[in-house]
């Protein structure tokens, strides 16, 4: 368990991230861990499962969204080595699965974003460029659900 869960905290590290900078101190806040480093040192800690609303549920929509993906493209894959009275449903599950990582991106990285957004209102901090990997990711997202339609 402790493999999995550390495993989720640096690939979630990735997905939502602000940073801010005072003095030599920089401190960066995830989804799932927060890190303060100065010029010597350098501390992480786990947040709490129990957050405020916005981070549970970017946490929740980014997590489906992890799941559904790998899902659908290993889907499409199969398609490719089934026999043709499967291929229709397999299309069809590949569809459904693209189209619901593409939603649950959408609103995972949506509220996501906007909690960076208020980070940034409240305090001098800036978007971290995980920030801009998550809407690249999204993108890419998007393409694929648009190009499962092509899939016969």
């Amino acid at each position: 368990m402790t493999y999995h869960s550390d495993f989720l905290g640096l690939f979630y590290k990735i997905v939502s991230k602000a940073t801010r900078s005072v003095d030599s101190q920089k401190r960066t806040v995830g989804l799932w861990r927060a890190c303060e480093k100065n010029e010597y040192v350098s501390r992480c800690v786990n947040l709490p499962l129990s957050v405020d609303d916005k981070t549970m549920a970017t946490r929740a929509f980014i997590t489906i969204c992890c799941i559904l993906a790998p899902l659908s493209a290993i889907s499409i894959l199969l398609i490719m080595f089934v026999n043709e009275n499967i291929k229709k449903h397999m299309a069809l599950l590949a569809k459904v699965l693209a189209i619901a990582s593409a939603i649950s991106g959408i609103i995972g990285v949506g509220v996501g974003i906007s909690i960076v957004v208020d980070t940034i209102k409240i305090s001098n901090a800036t978007m971290g460029l995980s920030c801009i990997l998550a809407i690249t990711a999204l993108a890419l997202n998007l393409a694929g659900a648009v190009i499962t339609f092509f899939i016969k």
